[in-house]
């Protein structure tokens, strides 16, 4: 039990050592940053407009403030961040090549998941003001997501030699909580835990610093790569515990250390990243805008409030009265038209306002000038010419050459953004085990979901950002070049650019429902397509099966007309003998007829009984052969039945035919 107590009071000693070595570290840092500290609220004063207001400042006293460092500064953060920047993943090896897109689309999920555009955005304030924005890049065991905090650079505190986050020794993210949260939180340390007030107020900065504000710990997260517990010895810095650093939560008023570990993140870096305006050889922190424009701002204010004092003393200039006069007090006022009336011999005079000294004015402007000067914002960048450029093109050119200064500044954020998606990389590796789904959005609209692979994440990507891609762009002017490029052929008769390009430009609005109409046409017209070859393919298939056919009833043809031409033949043959029959049947009628004549001058010779009698055996004679006259004209006459089978096995469109070009063929099949 004493060796318990004994190693229990050794631990607590230790720990108060180590809260007492880092409370040292995070004052000697504080010291260092301090002109920094102070700077950067005068800086972020000017940015509100509070650095320029006068307290217990006379009523007659002008305070106007125009604050053209705030005007400058949110004209440069919308420029700067108007897309959402383009990632790319380059591999280290061919074998990564086919997830590099993959990744760029995981990428891009994940900065829209952290709504990263909106954070990015409110943290130029901080990068354009003070000069630095700081991201904390930590990994969230319950979410199990990367999370992107912005922190204010108030609360970052380098090692003092440090020139960057990657040369650092250490880093300390100091603020302070509640006490109860940190009851809850460390429940182990919950007596040792004592609330108080505030004695850092720099620490607050959101808050009101006349708020009084109790029950707050004072917390240092050290984020250090232990450098102090190597040894010269060898075997001493083989078993050193943390080789990729230590983080260190203590309470240092309190002497208490909440939690020591070593850093989790296998890529041994601290999960801090800086976003500089402009970044000073040497220096850990950069500089920002306001710092250059701090000092014309304050005069220009001052020399404005001195026209306005003099505008209001001059447009109310004094009166000269008598005594004698016979004005009593107060009759005299500012209304216009006013008449006074003195006692003769009396004067009544007002005093003429002196003349504003013209360099004033001239000073005013010549303020105004040196501001645009120095932040590289002209008026040409917000559209307004005044050097007699009033086209679309030249108003453009002015702007893009506005825009020059600017360019610089997206440079150095754009390539802070890659150094943040080379560590959220790095996160993303150490901690998605399994498969995700992720969703991106679509240039019509709509959104796109897909399953990213893990095993993407086994080899090494260098991440960058698409130079520019954050860039705005003149969506008027590149929608009348696109057009004008769609219009122009190259020599294989196709326009430069397609008809997605030129809508690429339009406003959101009409981009999104025309795309998606175009989408569809496509689809339909692809389905069109489709249906076409499908009915290509048939008609080839039948046009070889009509070839067949052709060829077959080529051979049916050549039958059918030599039957046609034998039938066509016996046709001809019967009409032949119909026609020889005829002709003998009509010379038989005229020889009956002479006959005829002769037996009546016979039957007048003879007697009439005679007469009748050889009348009556030569008319049944007569009959008898026209009888079997018509029996052999009959028998002549009737067709044949190899004809008639031909005939029964015409179709009724051949036999039609044969019946139009011989229709005397009717009369025999009757």
């Amino acid at each position: 039990m004493a060796e318990k107590k004994g190693t229990k009071k050794q631990d607590k000693y230790d720990e108060q050592q180590l809260a007492s070595l880092w409370n040292f570290h995070f004052k000697n840092a504080m010291i260092e940053k301090a002109p920094y500290t102070k700077k950067w609220q005068v800086y972020m004063d000017a940015y509100n407009g509070d650095y320029f207001k006068h307290e217990n400042l006379p009523e007659y006293r002008s305070d106007l403030v125009s604050n053209y460092i705030y005007s400058i500064i949110e004209t440069i953060r919308p420029i700067m961040l108007d897309n959402n920047p383009k990632y790319e993943a380059l591999p280290r090896s061919p074998e990564g090549l086919e997830f590099s897109r993959d990744l760029q689309q995981a990428l891009s999920y994940e900065w829209d998941r952290e709504e990263m555009q909106t954070k990015t955005s409110k943290e130029l304030i901080n990068s354009l003001v003070l000069g630095t924005a700081v991201f904390f890049l930590p990994w969230d065991s319950e979410d199990k997501n990367v999370k992107a905090i912005p922190v204010n650079p108030f609360n970052i505190f380098p090692d003092p030699l440090a020139t960057s986050v990657d040369d650092a020794e250490y880093i300390i993210y100091a603020s302070y909580k509640n006490v109860v949260r940190l009851r809850r939180k460390y429940p182990e340390k919950a007596e040792q835990l004592q609330g108080g007030s505030i004695n850092y107020s720099e620490l607050v900065q959101d808050n009101d610093k006349n708020a009084r504000v109790d029950n707050q710990v004072l917390v240092l997260e050290v984020w250090t790569k232990n450098y102090e517990d190597e040894q010269n010895d060898e075997e001493k810095r083989k078993e050193n515990k943390y080789p990729n650093g230590r983080v260190i939560t203590l309470c240092p008023e309190l002497g208490i250390v909440l939690d020591d570990k070593k850093n989790p993140y296998k890529d041994g870096q601290f999960p801090f990243e800086l976003m500089k305006d402009f970044d000073i050889p040497g220096k850990f922190w950069g500089e920002g805008e306001v710092a250059q424009l701090l000092s014309p701002q304050k005069y220009l204010n001052e020399l404005n409030n001195a026209i306005l004092d003099n505008a209001k003393s001059t447009a109310n200039m004094p009166w000269i009265v008598d005594k004698n006069a016979g004005i009593p007090h107060g009759k005299i006022t500012a209304r216009p038209g006013l008449v006074i009336r003195k006692n003769p011999g009396a004067e009544v005079r007002r005093e003429q306002p002196p003349q504003m000294p013209m360099y004033i004015p001239t000073a005013v402007e010549t303020y105004k000038a040196d501001i645009e000067q120095i932040s590289g914002i002209f008026n040409t960048l917000k559209g307004d010419s005044a050097t007699g450029v009033y086209t679309a093109q030249g108003i453009l050119a002015l702007q893009e050459a506005g825009q020059v200064r600017i360019r610089l500044k997206v440079d150095l954020m754009e390539a802070s953004l890659a150094r943040i998606g080379r560590k959220w990389f790095n996160r993303m590796k150490q901690y998605w085990k399994e498969d995700r789904w992720i969703i991106n959005s679509t240039a019509d609209g709509e959104y796109d979901m897909k399953s990213f692979t893990s095993s993407a994440l086994q080899y090494d990507y260098d991440i960058k950002i698409t130079a520019g891609s954050t860039m705005p762009k003149n969506r008027g002017a590149m929608l009348d070049m696109m057009i004008r490029l769609a219009q122009t052929t190259m020599p294989d008769g196709q326009p430069i650019v397609d008809r997605e390009a030129v809508v690429e430009y339009l406003p959101m609005e009409i981009k999104s429902p025309l795309l998606q109409r175009m989408k569809e046409n496509r689809s339909n017209l692809a389905e069109i397509q489709q249906a076409i070859e499908e009915l290509g393919q048939g008609l080839q298939e039948l046009h070889q099966g009509l070839q067949q056919v052709a060829e077959e009833s080529n051979q049916n043809d050549e039958q059918i007309y030599a039957l046609i031409e034998e039938i066509t033949s016996a046709i001809e043959h019967v009409n032949n003998q119909i026609l020889q029959l005829k002709e003998e049947h009509d010379t038989i009628e005229e020889e009956n007829k002479k006959e005829e004549q002769e037996d009546a001058i016979k039957r007048e010779a003879y007697n009439r009984g005679y007469a009748e009698a050889e009348k009556l055996y030569s008319e049944e004679d007569r009959v008898g052969e026209d009888i079997d006259e018509m029996t052999r004209l009959e028998n002549i006459g009737a067709m044949p039945d190899d004809i008639l089978e031909g005939l029964e096995a015409l179709t009724d469109d051949e036999l039609a035919l044969i019946m139009e070009t011989n229709p005397e063929i009717m009369d025999l099949v009757r």
